[in-house]
């Protein structure tokens, strides 16, 4: 029995058709056996020569499989094809999805990509070669890019803002009480709510160990709804068991943050929900 009471859907997920652990039928039937009424698989966009997304050649498959979803589940949940949009990616892939959550996971510093996602060795060492081991700079670098995303019209939620603390337990990468820090996270954060974007509160770091604290992390959580912003609730769910980790703790936390409401995919739009 669910002890969760608003979020009926689960849209942030992914399967085999890119670094996913279950075939997305195996994911539909998790969310209908935990009592969803909506599930959504978001494809990791292509990035060339990172394994862990989608391959170019398997964008329609992926399409044309949640499409016989859709179908074949109808009677027992809605079922929707959206795409977890990564800004590497090339623009062709924020079309022909129902849904468009938009993510930064690697940035571009001293000619180089770097991995915000990977490892916390590979984070590491992308603070001291590519920011000679200023870290408020690197930080700088990515809310900077995540910022971005306020220009992007397709994009309905802005994917696990503060990505780059994934790694920052037990020992912290990144000051999160600086100043610089924090000014360039409430800048990004300030521009995206300006543009309308919903920010999701992932709990996927969370279900597979890396973190105690969703994303955003508690503090951001606060900014978020001083700021006036728009909340939603995701799993970031790689295997059927995920499919919704931590809805009731989410709903606590949007709740202590201040929330009354979370936004909801209806088929068509988002819309606000009385959490």
């Amino acid at each position: 029995m669910k002890s969760y009471k608003t979020m009926t859907q689960s849209l942030h997920t992914h399967s085999l058709f890119d670094d996913g652990k279950a075939a997305p039928e195996e994911m539909v039937r998790a969310a209908a056996a935990a009592g969803l009424k909506i599930f959504g698989s978001s494809l990791h966009s292509p990035i060339p020569d990172e394994v862990w997304t989608c391959r170019p050649e398997r964008v329609e498959a992926f399409k044309q499989e949640m499409q016989r979803l859709e179908k074949a589940y109808a009677e027992q949940l809605e079922v929707y094809c959206g795409v977890e949009y990564d800004l590497l990616s090339d623009k062709g892939y924020l079309e022909g999805f129902d849904y468009v959550i938009a993510s930064v996971h690697g940035i571009v510093a001293n000619g180089a990509t770097w991995s915000m996602d990977d490892t916390r060795e590979r984070s590491r060492r992308m603070i001291v070669l590519a920011f000679d081991g200023d870290a408020d700079a690197c930080a700088e670098t990515y809310f900077q890019r995540v910022q971005t995303i306020s220009e992007i019209p397709e994009a309905d939620i802005v994917g696990h803002f503060d990505l780059l603390t994934k790694f920052d337990e037990p020992e912290q990468l990144f000051n999160v009480s600086s100043k610089r820090y924090r000014d360039a996270a409430l800048t990004a954060m300030e521009k995206l709510v300006k543009a309308g974007k919903i920010f999701e509160l992932n709990t996927g770091a969370v279900s597979r160990g890396y973190r105690t604290e969703f994303y955003p992390s508690n503090r951001l959580l606060r900014e978020l709804h001083d700021l006036g912003g728009k909340l939603t609730i995701t799993s970031d769910s790689h295997g059927a068991d995920t499919v919704d980790f931590g809805y009731a703790e989410a709903e606590q936390a949007a709740r202590d943050a201040g929330f009354r409401e979370i936004w909801q995919f209806d088929g068509k739009k988002f819309v606000p929900t009385e959490l």
